[in-house]
């Protein structure tokens, strides 16, 4: 017998978060699943939100789901906060007596993250950057073996971005094990991602042997990347305040010295070139042009 329950959870000034929890009849592990860290990431919430009232038989072990963890940067459409200005996936584990999204980063580590077996993190590139098809995971060395390192790969993602260390306040970060998603197009709703999360999902719990039947056919070879992940600085960055110009997509190779992009003036004046350091991946770059000196603008990683 398959046990479906749902719990709302109570979190402070910022509201709380709904908790969907599938327990099958045989013991096994706990896959937490989360969505909407960043408000306006949709394809993740609603990939969650089709996981939670899904009709997949679990076999063994226990599936508890947040679609929407972030509710107040929900319903701002908002990659932060509408309450205080705070970023959900900077903050972990929270804290209990500080701000709005610090005591939903507490309560989601406290009654949904803590002793969980796996964690797969539903993000993507939000309004803010183009990102490609990407399953993260952090790990020191290539030669090492994890249950998150595995996940990632059964994902079935474009990418396989390694992460050497550990990014202070993401939720990753405060799990054993854990995996994170991104996929191209955040600020809309492409259906084709909400699948692909959707399979991908459901290709990590067959990897579990938590489902009898998963996806038909292998995950497709991903290519190996690694390096920083982290947006907030694991980016280069420009030196003068102008416009951010670039055809530049995402998932592209570049050779070192290529040119990534030039800063404008408002009347087109030339005030900077961006140049690739090293040869690399393009990880995520910035969508919207108006820049200001040091804002960060492209993400590389190199061969893993």
């Amino acid at each position: 017998m398959i046990d479906h329950t749902q719990r709302r959870v109570s979190a402070g000034t910022a509201g709380g978060f709904d908790v969907w929890s599938t327990q099958a009849a045989a013991p096994g592990p706990r896959v937490v699943i989360l969505g909407g860290i960043h408000g306006d990431e949709t394809q993740g919430v609603l990939a969650a939100g089709r996981l939670a009232v899904d009709e997949t038989r679990l076999t063994r072990g226990r599936v508890d789901i947040v679609p929407v963890c972030h509710e107040a940067a929900f319903q701002a459409d908002s990659r932060t906060s509408a309450i205080d200005g705070g970023n959900l996936a900077r903050v972990f584990p929270g804290d209990s007596s500080g701000g709005a999204t610090e005591q939903i980063a507490h309560h989601i580590f406290t009654e949904v993250l803590s002793g969980c077996d796996l964690l797969i993190d539903l993000h993507t590139s939000g309004q803010g950057y183009d990102m490609p098809f990407l399953a993260g995971y952090q790990s020191d060395t290539t030669t090492g073996d994890s249950l998150a390192k595995h996940a990632a790969s059964a994902f079935g993602a474009d990418f396989l971005w390694r992460h050497p260390g550990r990014s202070e306040g993401r939720t990753v970060s405060v799990v054993d094990q854990a995996m994170y998603v991104e996929c191209p197009g955040g600020g809309s709703m492409s259906p084709a991602s909400v699948d692909a999360y959707v399979v991908g999902v459901q290709r990590v719990l067959a990897m579990m042997d938590m489902i009898a039947v998963g996806p038909s056919g292998p995950a497709r070879a991903a290519v190996h990347v690694t390096g920083g992940g982290d947006l907030d600085r694991d980016m280069i960055s420009v030196r003068h305040d102008g416009m951010f110009v670039t055809d530049l997509m995402s998932g592209t190779n570049v050779e070192a010295g290529q040119l990534l992009g030039t800063v404008v003036a408002l009347g087109g004046q030339l005030l900077e070139e961006v140049h690739a350091p090293y040869e690399a991946w393009v990880m995520a770059v910035k969508r919207r042009p108006p820049v200001i000196a040091d804002d960060l603008v492209v993400c590389l990683a190199i061969a893993d």
